[in-house]
């Protein structure tokens, strides 16, 4: 999971398909909807998603700068939500991505032999699938300039943004927050131990870190940020969130 699985209701038919059980920032399928297949996994890109990136990256009306911005993003959540996504079909549960508003989302039917463990296995997935790209990255660019080999500045733009995203996103998701994959960790792990009231301890633990963080990124000037974390915090205190979204 990237953001914000929260805009999505478990209380809903888990049998429907994710486009008819969205809220918020979600949206249903649109005229303007990107569709694919990668190894098999249906993807799904709604035209926010692109906004969204959009948004974040805008510089100074430097477009080319900011399409560069863009596509790295997209490849990056997508290598995410693939770890994610691959990791379930390893399980034997079929899964979906979305790309959306709020970043990317897996879905898996996960009903047959889950464990708290592999729930926990599953959630790490999507973040060191994005810290072996950075990796691959910072190999890639490291024998480049050994090689002395002159690259054009907008690959040189490319690759400073894929190591910037791929170093932020993983990290900011294994914030033990619900729904980002820390929480959705802290959560398998306190499965793991039979923790008493361990959903509580999960979404205080949520509430109070969302709204910290949200606090910080409106001290930053980061309104995006403080939104984001602001409807985390109060999506977590209200109890909605997909247990099948990561």
């Amino acid at each position: 999971m990237l953001f914000l699985s929260p805009f999505f209701d478990d209380k809903l038919d888990h049998t429907a398909r994710p486009e008819k059980r969205t809220r918020m920032f979600s949206f249903a399928p649109t005229p303007f909807d990107l569709y694919f297949v990668l190894f098999g996994i249906p993807v799904r890109v709604n035209p926010m998603f692109w906004l969204m990136a959009a948004a974040l990256g805008w510089s100074s009306g430097d477009i080319p700068s900011t399409v560069i911005w863009v596509w790295c993003v997209f490849f990056s959540v997508l290598i995410h939500e693939l770890g994610h996504a691959l990791t379930a079909e390893w399980f034997g549960w079929r899964s979906s991505i979305l790309l959306y508003f709020g970043g990317g989302l897996a879905f898996s039917e996960r009903y047959v032999n889950n464990t708290p463990g592999r729930s926990v296995f599953m959630s790490l997935m999507g973040p060191m699938a994005q810290f072996i790209l950075l990796g691959l990255v910072i190999a890639v660019s490291m024998g480049l300039s050994l090689a002395e080999v002159e690259l054009h500045p907008y690959v040189r733009t490319a690759i400073g943004y894929l190591i910037i995203i791929n170093i932020f996103w993983p990290v900011l998701n294994l914030l033990p927050i619900l729904p980002l994959d820390g929480g959705r960790i802290l959560q398998g792990t306190l499965d793991v131990f039979r923790i008493r009231n361990r959903t509580t301890i999960v979404r205080g633990f949520s509430v109070i870190l969302g709204a910290a963080v949200a606090a910080w990124c409106f001290s930053m000037g980061q309104p995006f940020g403080t939104i984001m974390f602001g409807l985390i915090a109060w999506q977590n205190a209200s109890g909605a969130f997909d247990s099948r979204a990561y």
